[in-house]
């Protein structure tokens, strides 16, 4: 194992060997090399890298380092704040002891369809700050997810921060999931949505829905999106944008669930996680 000072350093270990893998927090990487999942020849230890954990003011938003605990998302006060849609995904997040091990960086980076973390982000537009062997560039996070346990990173290349713009007024943002047990499971399907309400309250801009578990990668729902852009809010037109949601997700059959059930289901968290948003950006439906 390496243990590199610099993120410049971690760049290089990665950039030089194939097998190389970046640890962080390691709740998904521990567990995936003990059942033989994962086999690198070489792990990145990221911990001892100086700035890259911490929830600071920036201008136009807030910066969080991808070695930022879900524990201290989940104890910010600047995040509650300006973001509770996040701190409410981190609350649900496994248990405290994983918690405080597991990293917002690290829940990203395993793209795993069920992680909590991506839908809140999805919802507020977060950036992606990357840094590799060409430097660095930044990435919406609308765009990072390409496939089960696939991102948009390049050998090499080591997420170091993320950041949320600041919300419009009359705004609200709110998820919602399913699970089998209350505490301490993956989603069997979730969802999230954000909404920008105009002056008058009822007039939708802004829309953002975000689906988890029902596709090969956490996802917009840009159609039902669309459906609710510019125009009046009603529960009529947010059960018909939910159902367009639905239609959109590309869910599979396992032991938590059938596809069938989890399409039915992404209609009812649409329909829930929209209206929750709508009451919290301020209007009345």
């Amino acid at each position: 194992m390496l243990e590199p000072r610099t993120v410049e350093e971690a760049v290089t270990a990665l950039s030089r060997r194939r097998a190389a893998v970046p640890l962080a927090g390691g709740t998904d990487l521990l567990p995936a090399l003990r059942r033989e999942l994962a086999r690198p020849h070489l792990l990145v230890n990221l911990k001892h890298i100086p700035g890259l954990a911490g929830v600071r003011r920036v201008r136009g938003g807030v910066w969080i380092g991808a070695l930022t605990t879900v524990a201290e998302l989940l104890c910010s006060p600047l995040l509650a704040a300006r973001f509770p849609v996040l701190v409410e995904a981190a609350r649900d997040f496994g248990s405290p002891q994983i918690r405080t091990m597991a990293t917002l960086g690290g829940n990203l980076c395993s793209a795993i369809p069920s992680a909590d973390l991506p839908l809140p982000l999805l919802v507020l537009d977060a950036r992606l700050q990357v840094t590799g062997p060409e430097g660095e560039r930044e990435i919406s996070v609308s765009e990072f997810f390409r496939g089960v346990g696939k991102t948009a990173l390049g050998r090499g290349e080591i997420l170091t921060a993320i950041t949320l713009p600041r919300p419009p007024v009359h705004s609200g943002a709110a998820g919602v999931r399913l699970t089998g047990r209350k505490a301490m499971d993956l989603a069997t399907a979730a969802a999230a949505a954000s909404i920008t309400l105009k002056p008058d309250g009822v007039t939708g801009r802004h829309v953002r829905i975000a689906l988890g578990a029902v596709g090969p990668t956490p996802r917009r729902a840009f159609l039902a999106e669309a459906l609710l852009e510019g125009g009046p809010i009603t529960p009529d037109l947010i059960a018909e944008a939910s159902g367009v949601a639905a239609r959109e997700c590309q869910p599979i059959a396992d032991l938590r669930a059938s596809a069938e059930y989890r399409r039915e289901m992404i209609e009812v968290l649409v329909r829930r996680a929209v209206t929750e948003a709508c009451v919290r950006a301020g209007g009345v439906l």
